[in-house]
């Protein structure tokens, strides 16, 4: 069947060409089309493919209108592609509504705790039960945790009649074969039997020394009570005085400090401190020596004149039997206490002297040269008194000669204070206004 369509121009009505529908095809004949964006894409090929395009453009074309329907106007088009948006719109909604509504049930059902079936809930459920498991496990109140067990192997063990206990009653029983005390015991023993043969061996030796450090010692204390009997006379001399037994008194010094082991105190006020020594040797300078420690036994009983009385010619030589040194005398008194009645005697013209003048016009060579006497005679007195100890045959004759030395020695020394007292007493004069 062959259909033919005349196509007219819109212009001014004629014909422009013919188009035949001829067994299944399309004939064009004389057809113009003034289309610019055909023309554009013909421009754009080589002539022998314009048949072509012309071709695939038609088929393009009709299948896009038979797509939108023939006959269909822009604004019918317009709706169609308008419903078709919202249809897509409310079906993209309704799938992310159905996702979102997803997300929510899966979150649910894994992270929230109050949904019993989640993930966490689950979670916390065992957690839950972890933790009242470990709880019951280190309870000690529980006998069957672990920490009751501990504590009751721990008290087998350490407590009363345990095995510790058992075992160190083992190893500390000294009756126990091959028990730890046993050869602490053994060894002890064998150490002891060493230092016994030593202290065996060395006896012989040592036992003259112990003996004399024993005799010193108490030879010490008895030779304090001689000088304490020998100061209480010479004290009663002198009224007013008294004589303290101070070597066992802490002082001034501290708590501990008890140098100084007798204290005279005269009627003006003045004190004397004495020490008795019975030793063999005494220094006499230096940090340890006697003047040191007469200076700390001063401080420590509030002093003001220092004595030391030897009951051994112990002091260094050029010290002798009679020393000076300021406001401290030393002396050595062995026999009968003619030297502790010297210095005495000393130690109280000089703090009376002091006491009237403050030491002002006081003659010095005078007293050098008195001092120098009672040196010599204290040399002789002691040279004299021991050759009594050897000459029996002339005992009287020796005691006569030491009775008179001692005469001697205590004028020489009221001769002194005389001296002193005169001296001040002419200068006193001197200056003496009326």
């Amino acid at each position: 069947m062959t259909t033919v369509q005349r196509l007219r121009s819109t212009t001014d009505g004629t014909t422009t060409g013919s188009v035949v529908l001829e067994g299944g095809r399309v004939v064009l004949r004389d057809y113009s089309v003034d289309d610019a964006g055909l023309i554009e894409l013909l421009e754009r090929q080589a002539p022998e493919q314009w048949a072509d395009l012309v071709g695939r453009a038609l088929a393009v074309g009709a299948r896009g209108l038979l797509t939108m329907g023939i006959g269909i106007d822009i604004a019918a088009v317009d709706g169609r592609v308008r419903e078709t948006l919202a249809a897509v719109t409310a079906e993209a909604e309704r799938r992310v509504e159905e996702l979102l509504a997803e997300g929510r049930r899966t979150f649910v059902e894994q992270l929230d705790p109050e949904h019993r079936t989640s993930v966490l809930a689950r979670a916390l459920e065992d957690f839950s039960q972890w933790r009242d498991g470990m709880l019951h496990r280190i309870d000690p109140d529980r006998a069957d945790s672990h920490t009751a067990a501990f504590l009751e192997r721990l008290a087998t063990l350490l407590g009363l009649r345990g095995a510790l206990e058992q075992r160190l009653a083992e190893a500390l029983d000294p009756e126990a074969d091959g028990s730890a005390m046993q050869r602490l015991e053994a060894a002890m023993d064998e150490r002891f039997r060493d230092l016994r043969d030593l202290v065996v061996h060395e006896a012989g030796r040592s036992a003259g020394r112990h003996e004399e450090s024993a005799r010193g010692t108490s030879q010490g204390l008895e030779f304090e009570d001689v000088v304490e009997e020998r100061l209480r006379i010479l004290a009663a001399g002198y009224g007013g005085c008294t004589v303290e037994r101070t070597g066992r008194v802490p002082g001034t010094l501290g708590p501990k400090a008890t140098v100084g082991d007798f204290v005279i105190a005269l009627p003006g006020g003045e004190r004397i401190v004495v020490e008795a020594k019975h030793q063999a040797t005494v220094s006499l300078a230096g940090r340890d020596g006697i003047l040191a420690e007469l200076d700390r036994a001063a401080d420590n009983r509030e002093a003001d004149f220092a004595i030391c009385i030897s009951g051994r010619d112990a002091f260094p030589a050029e010290v002798g039997t009679f020393g000076v040194y300021g406001d401290r005398v030393l002396v050595v008194d062995e026999g009968d206490g003619t030297m502790t009645s010297v210095a005495f005697r000393w130690a109280v013209a000089t703090l009376g002297a002091r006491r009237a003048a403050g030491g002002d016009g006081l003659d010095l060579g005078l007293i050098a040269e008195r001092v120098d006497r009672i040196r010599k005679l204290a040399e002789r007195f002691k040279s004299t008194r021991r050759t009594l100890a050897d000459v029996g045959k002339s005992l009287d004759a020796v005691r006569e000669t030491l009775s008179d030395m001692r005469a001697e020695l205590l004028d020489l020394v009221d001769d002194v204070h005389r001296t002193v007292a005169g001296s001040l007493d002419g200068d006193a004069k001197s200056h003496d206004p009326a």
